[in-house]
C-alpha cells in the first residue's frame, strides 16, 4: 500500500497494459453485472467513452472510473467506478470520482449520472456528500432482479450541504530522461516528455512541471507545455511564457528591470551570475532579483551572467537545462523544487495530504476588513473539513500565486489595487477566484453597478449620474434630502447625507478633485438594511444591518479614527422574506456565480438593491451566527469545487 494515499495516486487514462489488472479488479469489486475484458478493450477504443485508473506505487491499479457519453445530451453517465477492497476509505474514490468530473466537463457535458443499487444505502449516502441528488427509480434494474436509482450531480454547482470531489494534488514533473532526475521529491511523478505527450487526456487543475532540456519553439518540451495548456492543465513554464525566454523585445524589458534592481545595490562584490530556482536564490540580497526574474519568465532554473563595465549589469538572462547543473548546485535546485511543490502542505510523515492548496490573501494591518482574525482562522479550519488546506498570504506574495490552486481574497477590494492584480493573474492562471475580477469591476464602481440594476429593470433607490458641468442643473431641479456617493466607496466611506443645495454645492466641488464622476440617491430612510449573503447563485445568510443610533449609516467614521457600526440581527433565510431573497439573487446572477453581499430596502414598492458588494463581511459571530463553521465550510466547499475547470 502507498504510505501517502492522497499524494501518491496517479489519476490517469487506461491503456492496453491496464486490461489483466482491470479485469482482476472488477473480479475482487462485483458479484454481478461485471465488464468483460472484451468490453474493457471496447472501451477504451471508443469515441464516446473514458476510462480513468487510479495507479500507485509500482504502477499497482487501485482503481477506475467509467465515463460514457452520446450524441445529442448534455449528460455524462459515471457507468462504473471501482476501487479496490482493502485501498477504500483513502480517498481514491473520491479523486477518481473528481476525474469523471473533470472529464465531463471537458467533453462539453453540463451533467453527471449514475445508477446505485437502491438497497446500497452507504454509497447512496457517499454520492450524495459529493453533490448527486436522487432523479429517478429504476426498478428490477441490475441483472440479478435489484433495484436501482439514477442520481445526477449538476457539474457547475455545489449543492448546499455536499463537498467537492478531490482533484489529485500529484504533480507531475516532465524531463527528457528519467536520469534528470534521479531522486524527485516526495508526493510527486516524474515521467518523460515523450510519455507525458503520449498520454490522450490531461487532469484539469494538475500541476506540470516541465524541466526539459530545451525550452525552443517546436521542441518537445515547447509541445508538452503546449499540450498542457490544452488538456488544461497547469504548467510551468506555459507555452507563451517558453516564447517570452526567446524573444529579445521581453529581453531587453526585463534587462531594463532587473539592471535597475542591480544598480541600487550599491554592492561592488558580485558573483559571475546568480542562478534562481524558482524564484529562489542561495543568497538572500538577490532575493527580490530573483523573485521578479521568476514573475517575469515563469521558467523553473533561470540563470543571470553578470558583466562588469563601468560598474556590473546584466549580460544575459537565459533558462538552464537541469541535466548541466553541477554537483554543488544540483541539491540547491532539488530543494527550491521540493519547496515550491510543497507550499504550506504538511511535512511527509503526515498521513494525509491536501487535494488542494487554498492561498487567503489578507492584510493584518487593514482597518476595516472584511473578516476579522477569528473568522480567518475559521476559514483555514473550513478548508481542511473539504480535504485541502489554507495559507493566508499578503500583497507581497503576488510572485507566490503560482504555488496555489485556487485564491480566496479577503481583503477589501479596488480596481486601481493590487487585489484587482491578484485576481487578474489567478484568472489568468487557471485558478479559481474568489473575487473574480468581472466582480471585482461590477461591485466596487456603483455608477456602473446602478445603469447594470437600472437596464435590468430591477428596482433600486432613484439615481443621477452627473459631472462638474451638470453640476448646476441638478442643484436647481433635485429634491432633498439625497445621498450623495463617490463611484468606488465601501463600508459608508464617501457616502453623504446632503439636505440642501449649498451642501450638494460645496461637498460636490470638493469631491470632484477626486472623480470625474459623481452620484446622487434618493433618500430612503428605514431602520435597517437586508443583508443577503449569495454564494454560487444561492442565498447563503440573510442580517439585518441596523443604523447607527441617531444616524442613518450603518457605519459612521469619527474624526478621531474610530468606527461606529449598528446592531446586526442574522436570521435564518427562511424567515427572510421570499421577495428579498429573489431580488438578491436575481441582482447577482447579471454579475456571476462568486461571492456576494446584496444590501436591500424593504418599500411599498417592493424590495428595492442599494448595492452588491463583491468581498462581502463575515465576522466571527455576525455573519456565521445561524450556519456557525457550515458557513466557512460551504465557502471553502465552492471554492475547491471550481480547481480544474480551467480558464474562464
Amino acid at each position: 500500500m502507498p504510505s501517502h494515499p492522497l499524494s501518491q495516486i496517479l489519476i490517469r487514462p487506461a491503456n492496453m497494459d491496464d486490461l489483466s489488472a482491470l479485469v482482476a479488479l472488477e473480479d475482487r469489486c462485483f458479484d454481478s453485472d461485471q465488464i468483460s475484458r472484451r468490453s474493457f478493450s471496447s472501451f477504451m477504443k471508443t469515441d464516446t467513452a473514458r476510462l480513468l485508473v487510479a495507479i500507485g506505487e509500482q504502477d499497482r491499479l487501485f482503481g477506475y472510473a467509467l465515463i460514457l457519453t452520446r450524441q445529442g445530451t448534455s449528460v455524462a453517465r459515471l457507468y462504473s467506478i471501482a476501487v479496490e477492497p482493502e485501498a477504500r476509505g483513502l480517498g481514491i474514490g473520491s479523486q477518481l470520482l473528481g476525474g469523471a468530473e473533470a472529464i465531463a466537463k471537458e467533453l462539453e457535458c453540463d451533467r453527471l449520472s449514475l445508477e446505485v443499487r437502491a438497497d446500497n444505502s452507504k454509497a447512496i449516502s457517499l454520492y450524495q456528500r459529493y453533490g448527486f441528488v436522487p432523479e429517478e427509480a429504476l426498478p428490477g434494474y441490475y441483472e440479478d432482479g435489484a433495484d436501482g436509482l439514477r442520481l445526477l450531480r449538476v457539474l457547475e454547482h455545489l449543492p448546499h450541504g455536499s463537498k467537492p470531489a478531490n482533484r489529485t494534488r500529484l504533480p507531475i514533473i516532465l524531463v527528457d530522461q528519467l536520469r534528470d532526475l534521479e531522486t524527485p521529491p516526495s508526493g510527486s511523478l516524474v515521467m518523460t516528455v515523450r510519455q507525458y505527450l503520449a498520454l490522450e487526456h490531461g487532469v484539469p487543475g494538475r500541476r506540470i512541471i516541465n524541466l526539459s532540456r530545451s525550452y525552443e519553439p517546436l521542441s518537445l518540451g515547447y509541445y508538452c507545455s503546449l499540450l498542457a495548456e490544452a488538456r488544461k492543465e497547469r504548467c510551468l513554464p506555459e507555452a507563451d511564457a517558453l516564447l517570452d525566454i526567446n524573444w529579445k523585445r521581453i529581453h531587453r524589458q526585463a534587462l531594463l528591470r532587473l539592471d535597475q534592481m542591480l544598480g541600487s545595490m550599491q554592492d561592488e562584490n558580485f558573483p559571475a551570475a546568480i542562478d534562481i530556482y524558482f524564484g529562489r536564490t542561495t543568497e538572500r540580497r538577490f532575493r527580490d532579483i530573483g523573485k521578479t526574474a521568476f514573475d517575469l519568465f515563469r521558467c523553473p532554473a533561470l540563470r543571470i551572467t553578470l558583466q562588469e563595465d563601468a560598474k556590473f549589469r546584466i549580460k544575459e538572462i537565459e533558462a538552464v537545462a537541469i541535466h548541466k547543473l553541477g554537483e554543488e548546485e544540483k541539491p540547491r535546485f532539488l530543494s527550491a523544487l521540493s519547496a515550491f511543490l510543497k507550499g504550506s502542505l504538511p511535512k511527509p510523515s503526515i498521513r494525509k495530504l491536501p487535494s488542494a492548496v487554498v492561498a487567503i490573501l489578507a492584510n493584518p494591518e487593514e482597518e476595516s476588513p472584511p473578516s476579522d482574525a477569528k473568522a480567518l482562522e475559521a476559514f483555514a479550519a473550513a478548508a481542511e473539513t473539504v480535504d485541502a488546506r489554507a495559507e493566508f498570504i499578503t500583497a507581497k506574495d503576488f510572485g507566490r500565486l503560482l504555488e496555489f490552486d485556487a485564491l480566496f481574497i479577503r481583503e477589501t477590494t479596488a480596481l486601481n489595487h493590487h487585489t484587482y492584480r491578484f485576481a487578474k493573474r489567478a484568472q489568468r492562471e487557471g485558478m479559481p477566484v474568489i473575487d473574480d475580477p468581472h466582480s471585482i469591476l461590477c461591485c466596487t464602481n456603483k455608477i456602473y453597478l446602478a445603469e447594470l440594476l437600472k437596464s435590468n429593470r430591477i428596482l433600486t433607490p432613484k439615481t443621477t449620474i452627473f459631472d462638474r458641468p451638470r453640476l448646476k442643473a441638478l442643484v436647481d431641479e433635485f429634491e432633498f434630502p439625497g445621498i450623495l456617493k463617490i463611484p468606488d466607496g465601501c463600508f459608508s466611506k464617501g457616502v453623504h447625507k446632503v439636505s440642501s443645495r449649498d451642501e450638494l454645492n460645496d461637498l460636490s466641488k470638493s469631491l470632484f478633485r477626486k472623480t470625474d464622476l459623481l452620484m446622487i440617491q434618493e433618500f430612503m430612510p428605514t431602520d435597517f438594511d437586508w443583508r443577503i449573503g449569495v454564494l454560487d447563485g444561492e442565498a447563503l445568510y440573510a442580517c439585518k444591518y441596523y443604523m447607527v443610533s441617531g444616524n442613518w449609516k450603518i457605519y459612521e467614521y469619527e474624526k478621531d479614527g474610530t468606527i461606529q457600526s449598528g446592531d446586526s440581527e442574522t436570521m435564518p433565510i427562511s424567515a427572510v422574506p421570499v421577495d428579498v431573497v429573489e431580488t438578491a439573487i436575481r441582482g447577482t446572477r447579471l454579475i456571476g456565480n462568486g461571492f456576494y453581499g446584496v444590501d436591500i430596502k424593504e418599500t411599498p414598492k417592493g424590495p428595492c438593491i442599494i448595492e452588491i458588494n463583491d468581498n462581502p463581511s463575515v465576522d466571527y459571530g455576525i455573519e456565521d451566527d445561524v450556519l456557525g463553521a457550515d458557513l466557512y465550510q460551504r465557502l471553502m466547499a465552492v471554492l475547491v469545487s471550481r480547481i480544474g475547470r480551467g480558464r474562464v
